[in-house]
């Protein structure tokens, strides 16, 4: 785990404008995953496994802005547990959900905050974290003054909480740039963490109707990094999230070649040594990663 943490940030250091991690990297494998913040020690973590999933939330800073993203994965031939898969569905569910939504300029988070857990309200599951904080640029990776989230708590708790109803009460209008970050943990012996995130920028939405005086926002998706194929459950997706799905993966394989053949040409973005053998071993995984 400390190891592939170590990887991710050495990687990303011969990128152009990097400055450095946005975060400390959360490598994680089997029940480690479900701790929400973990962080990984050389003496201490255990070796990535190919029987559990793994999550890994990283970002970095740059000159020109900051990120943060999570995908959840599944190594190896072995399939997932029915449980795995039906978490990690539900969890995708929910970000789609986010992701694609559009509504009135002003509305608060917390108006967006059913789209991202109701389809793991459905099987009983939920996440004790928000769903979305802003994005600084070249900033905070959490900054505020706004933030979707709220169904981890009872109402009372936002009632009495001033800086929870600030958060969640303030609108969110074009040009914000925020996460999308449902997950869902199971604590145990055989417990996992399932965690989907993504960046995103408030952007205007044409509408059919375009009816009142505030102006229909939706969200530019800015992260295209493909989703573990091996964890969905194709039964529980309807046909709108299959296409979305395929959507990103083409994306991924059309923006993320461009980048790599950038990279093998020039051996590796900033001159990083190796980064060329790195972008070809990179784009023989890509057509299978986001098929």
């Amino acid at each position: 785990e400390a190891e592939g943490a170590d990887e991710i940030s050495a990687r990303r250091s011969g990128m152009d404008g990097w400055v450095g991690d946005s975060f400390p990297t959360i490598s994680s494998t089997g029940a480690n995953a479900a701790v929400i913040h973990y962080h990984a020690e050389h003496a201490n973590c255990k070796p990535i496994d190919v029987k559990c999933v793994y999550l890994c939330d990283t970002g970095g800073q740059y000159v020109d802005g900051t990120t943060d993203i999570t995908r959840t994965l599944r190594f190896g031939t072995l399939e997932p547990s029915e449980d795995e898969k039906r978490a990690y569905t539900r969890v995708l569910q929910g970000h789609i959900s986010l992701a694609t939504a559009v509504f009135p300029a002003g509305t608060p988070g917390i108006m967006l905050e059913m789209l991202a857990r109701g389809p793991l309200w459905k099987d009983g599951m939920n996440f004790l974290h928000g769903t979305g904080h802003g994005i600084g640029a070249f900033l905070n990776v959490h900054e505020g003054p706004f933030g979707i989230g709220g169904g981890s708590v009872h109402a009372s708790k936002i009632v009495e909480s001033a800086r929870m109803r600030r958060m969640y009460l303030a609108p969110i209008e074009e040009g914000y740039h925020l996460s999308d970050e449902p997950g869902f943990y199971k604590v145990g012996e055989q417990g996992f963490g399932i965690r989907i995130e993504a960046d995103l920028v408030v952007e205007a939405a044409a509408t059919r109707y375009a009816w009142g005086a505030r102006p229909y926002l939706g969200f530019k998706y800015l992260s295209p990094v493909p989703m573990c194929r091996a964890l969905i459950d194709l039964n529980l997706l309807t046909d709108e999230e299959v296409d979305w799905v395929d959507a990103l993966h083409a994306r991924c394989r059309e923006e993320i070649t461009e980048e790599l053949l950038k990279a093998a040409a020039t051996k590796g973005r900033g001159g990083a040594a190796g980064a060329d053998a790195d972008a070809k071993a990179a784009m023989e995984w890509l057509p299978a990663a986001a098929r």
